[in-house]
């Protein structure tokens, strides 16, 4: 299947993608992707991907189907926090990419959601959108190869492969806020080796997040129980990562149905 023939669901990796919450004015200011990254799909998103999609449908525009800011992906109207205010393709301390605003909403969701931004629970975002202009560029082609290499934030992806895809235009459908963006579970985690002891350490790191948010009780029950089921997750992560856990151990404290639930939450 060709890239330009389905939906795709893409992460930042490049780590935390938040730059302001603004409690009185109930805004999240960050980037949604980030340009110029060579990601697990040897993917590069580059500038002017996305301005056709948001001059067309973002918040300005006279759209009615206008860009939506998501929770998880879901596209259900009655399960999004809030409302774009500004989107554009703009560079921040370093970072090119899919610049955001966003108001949340004065609802249950909207609350929820901000008190997770808060309290370091949503610290990442993803996009959902179509590819329509898609570069094969091959190593062997130097030049242009040498081009695209030389806007890599982290151009030594580059050195194993030897096929990268340039995305010169994405139809771009919503933005989301995810609790961890997992195409690549180690830039997020910001472990940069592979010692075991650094993934044990980042993992637990986010399940105490998330223990300390449920001990905190204000969240509302839905989200409660979906921060639970993504510490179940993490944990799930942990044991097939580092085996600190046996997997048939957690599959007992579960059970079948709490497992249907963790992949149902599970984030591409």
């Amino acid at each position: 299947m060709k890239k330009t023939d389905h939906y795709s669901v893409k992460s930042t990796e490049f780590g935390a993608s938040i730059k302001d919450v603004d409690t009185t004015g109930r805004i999240v200011t960050g980037f949604y992707n980030a340009y110029n990254f060579l990601d697990s799909s040897n993917d590069v998103l580059l500038m002017g991907c996305a301005k056709k999609s948001i001059k067309e449908r973002g918040p300005l525009s006279d759209a009615t189907a206008k860009i939506k800011h998501c929770l998880n992906h879901e596209l259900d109207v009655t399960k999004m926090p809030g409302k774009i205010i500004t989107l554009e393709e703009r560079e921040i301390d370093g970072i090119t990419g899919i610049y955001f605003e966003t108001r949340m909403s004065n609802t249950t969701l909207g609350n929820d959601t901000l008190k997770n931004y808060l309290e370091g629970v949503y610290d990442n975002h993803s996009i959902g959108f179509r590819y329509v202009n898609v570069n094969i560029i091959e190593r062997e082609s130097t030049k242009a190869w040498d081009g695209i290499v030389s806007l890599l934030m982290n151009p030594k992806q580059a050195e194993g492969i030897n096929t990268m895809y340039a995305i010169k235009e994405i139809q771009l459908y919503e933005g989301s806020t995810v609790a961890f963006g997992c195409n690549s579970l180690t830039p997020y985690l910001g472990v940069k080796s592979g010692n075991p002891d650094s993934y044990k350490m980042a993992l637990m790191s986010r399940i105490n997040t998330f223990e300390q948010t449920l001990k905190s009780g204000t969240q509302s029950d839905d989200m409660m129980e979906l921060i639970s089921l993504q510490s179940l997750q993490l944990k799930q992560m942990m044991s097939e990562l580092c085996d600190l856990i046996p997997a048939k151990e957690i599959k007992k404290d579960l059970g079948y149905d709490a497992l249907k639930e963790i992949n149902k939450f599970s984030l591409k």
